[in-house]
């Protein structure tokens, strides 16, 4: 069942992994999860809570090493595992600020934590029976990427007029 977080934040989600992968010259497609097959592969994940007057849940980024590896835009250093788990919470960072940029749109504003990183093989992130959310795989690079939302949103905002903001693009700079 679609709930109306998931009405809200499936389109401009699915926007911002695309968006996101393209900045860094990787086609992304969205897939049908049951399409993807379950990795062999060691997978980095990483999750975000987020909070604010209207909009409060978590985030979370999963996606093989080999991929994260792949879009570290520095030199490896020789803390390898240490860089490539920064790197996938920072992936998450971008992810969930791009989507925060969209959301200001429809009037959601809240604020995000720090990113906490896991690693394992075959990572598979679940919903609860009636959670609102919006699981999401893609395909980049050739490799799975999973994004999960969990959220719960006012109701009184849902069904409430929206009013237009004035939010900086990814990339610009305001100085003030």
């Amino acid at each position: 069942m679609e709930t109306h977080t998931g009405e809200m934040v499936r389109e401009p989600l699915t926007e911002c992994v695309v968006e996101f992968f393209r900045a860094y010259g990787v086609a992304c497609e969205q897939i049908v999860e049951s399409e993807a097959p379950a990795s062999a592969d060691m997978e980095l994940g990483s999750i975000i809570g987020f909070r604010g007057k209207s909009v409060r849940g978590g985030f979370a980024f999963v996606a093989p090493v080999g991929l994260i590896a792949d879009l570290l835009p520095v030199p490896p250093s020789r803390d390898r595992e240490l860089q490539l788990r920064d790197w996938s919470a920072e992936i998450a960072n971008q992810l969930i600020g791009r989507l925060k940029n969209k959301l200001a749109a429809q009037a959601l504003d809240f604020d995000v934590g720090s990113p906490v990183c896991f690693r394992g093989r075959s990572i598979r992130l679940v919903f609860l029976p009636d959670a609102e959310g919006v699981s999401l795989a893609f395909r980049a690079a050739a490799a799975e990427v999973q994004i999960h939302l969990d959220c719960s949103i006012s109701s009184s905002l849902v069904d409430g007029p929206v009013e237009e903001l004035r939010i900086a693009a990814e990339g610009e700079v305001i100085l003030f």
